[in-house]
């Protein structure tokens, strides 16, 4: 495995950790509500989310998923995180243009900034994990 050439920027950890944060939540939250392990009463995102097609279920499973696997592989310093930060934008544009198309009517109020943050969140993981594969920071 090749090592790169340049040491890794002193922000690479803390960016990188939140990226891992914030996907880390969105996957404990689809993990909770699809496989129904926690309680009625406790905060969730899916449960308000309107994925009747399931066309909508599999690019939001994927924009979870991927954003999360993305946000580990920045962590190990692996340029693949950039192919996967990409796709986990992608995905939550998908399913974000395809749930205001749906019933743009009935969301709620916070959901419209919450998949803002869903799209815009994982295309800075991009940017920036392109930036640092440009500058031969990962490997």
């Amino acid at each position: 495995m090749a090592r790169p050439s340049t040491p890794a920027p002193s922000h690479l950890i803390p960016l990188a950790l939140l990226l891992l944060a914030f996907h880390g939540v969105l996957a404990a939250d689809y993990v909770v509500q699809r496989f129904a392990l926690g309680a009625e009463a406790t905060p969730a995102l899916m449960r308000f989310v309107p994925l009747d097609a399931l066309w909508l279920k599999v690019v939001w499973a994927m924009a979870v998923w991927l954003g999360l696997v993305a946000a580990v592989f920045l962590m190990l310093r692996d340029n693949a995180s950039v192919l996967l930060f990409f796709a986990a934008g992608v995905c939550a544009l998908a399913a974000a243009v395809g749930l205001f198309a749906a019933s743009a009517p009935g969301l709620m109020v916070p959901l419209p900034a919450l998949l803002a943050a869903m799209v815009v969140i994982p295309l800075f993981g991009w940017l920036y994990a392109r930036g640092l594969n440009r500058a031969d920071v990962l490997h």
